[in-house]
């Protein structure tokens, strides 16, 4: 490593201290940190039920189908009787 000075510091002068050196936080104020936070659940929930959704799937495509007889009436409109 090289002790090179940067162009915006002072030669001679105390180095500023990074912000997260100082124990602030890591970008914007406190309500985006809320924001980020509201954004990151709105997404795990997403995540969630696009999975639940897709087992679903799965499970309802791999359920056996019921087979209906061609003499079974499948309509209300059949099962009536004829005028």
């Amino acid at each position: 490593m090289t002790d090179e000075v940067p162009s915006s510091e002072i030669p001679g002068t105390q180095r500023k201290k990074h912000r997260h050196d100082l124990g602030q936080e890591d970008h914007g104020p406190k309500v985006a940190a809320g924001t980020t936070r509201a954004i990151q659940i709105l997404l795990g929930l997403w995540v969630a039920l696009t999975l639940a959704l897709v087992v679903y799937v799965l499970v309802d495509g791999s359920r056996p189908k019921s087979v209906v007889s061609e003499s079974t009436p499948t309509s209300a409109s059949e099962t009536a009787a004829p005028h």
